[in-house]
């Protein structure tokens, strides 16, 4: 049931936008779920870690990405000679706050390429693999916000925010009994801590994409010994964890 509604959208999408003329990736990027095998062993599986660093966090009220980076892991292995990184022109002013956290300066995206430039490369690079990101529906709206305006139509990789997927762990590792007192902190900073994972060049979308690869690579073992094995049982693992319980805070 959890990958059904997304190939019935998948289905209406192609259907819809059967005569539309689109870049290579992006026509390509309508038929990834055709060919995603549920069954596969996660280890087994390709993922693309990415990350965004943004003007703000208020993709309705103008807020835009100014630099994504991804890196691809195969067989549980982060591939650092396939990575993807860019910075990017929001065509928007870049607040002061923003800039104290990210340190991306406006003189530094004058003339970067905007997203509009580049979603066909980033939507290339990421073909069929699972997307991991960390909160990843910050970064998710920000992408498919673009991609409707341009294309009508969402990203359709299957994607896994690290932030549930270390809610799931915790909680599978704790008592059912104590499981709804347990208050789980999913902030990177707390991953990074709890997967032993040195955070490097945290605020940058690189830094942060490998901070997150290397987080998600120590999750895949973690899931193995809970016996999830397949991406059907990690995707059925997270869902029945976040439907039946609320009890994690960024």
């Amino acid at each position: 049931m959890h990958f059904l509604w997304p190939r019935l959208k998948a289905l209406y999408y192609q259907y819809r936008l059967r005569e539309k003329e689109f870049p290579p990736p992006i026509r390509e990027n309508l038929n990834v779920l055709n060919i995603l095998d549920v069954n596969q062993s996660i280890l087994e599986t390709e993922f693309v870690v990415f990350d965004t660093e943004t003007t703000g966090l208020n993709v309705r009220k103008g807020d835009g990405i100014l630099s994504i980076s991804a890196v691809r892991m195969k067989k549980g292995r982060i591939d650092l000679a396939d990575v993807f990184h860019e910075l990017i022109n929001p065509n928007r002013g870049i607040p002061s706050q923003s800039v104290i956290a990210h340190e991306i300066l406006p003189r530094m995206v004058i003339g970067k390429p905007t997203l509009q430039d580049i979603l066909p490369d980033f939507i290339g690079y990421i073909g069929s693999s699972i997307l991991v990101a960390h909160h990843a529906g910050l970064d998710m709206a920000f992408l498919n916000s673009e991609m409707i305006r341009l294309y009508g139509f969402p990203i359709q990789n299957m994607v896994l925010d690290t932030a549930l997927v270390d809610q799931m762990l915790v909680l599978k590792k704790t008592q059912i009994s104590m499981r709804r007192k347990v208050q789980i902190d999913s902030s990177l900073t707390a991953l990074a801590e709890r997967y032993r994972v040195s955070l490097e060049g945290h605020h940058s979308s690189m830094g942060d994409a490998l901070t997150t690869a290397q987080i998600f690579q120590k999750m895949i073992r973690g899931a193995q010994s809970c016996g999830i094995v397949s991406l059907k049982d990690l995707f059925k693992n997270i869902f029945y964890i976040g439907t039946h319980h609320n009890s994690f805070h960024h």
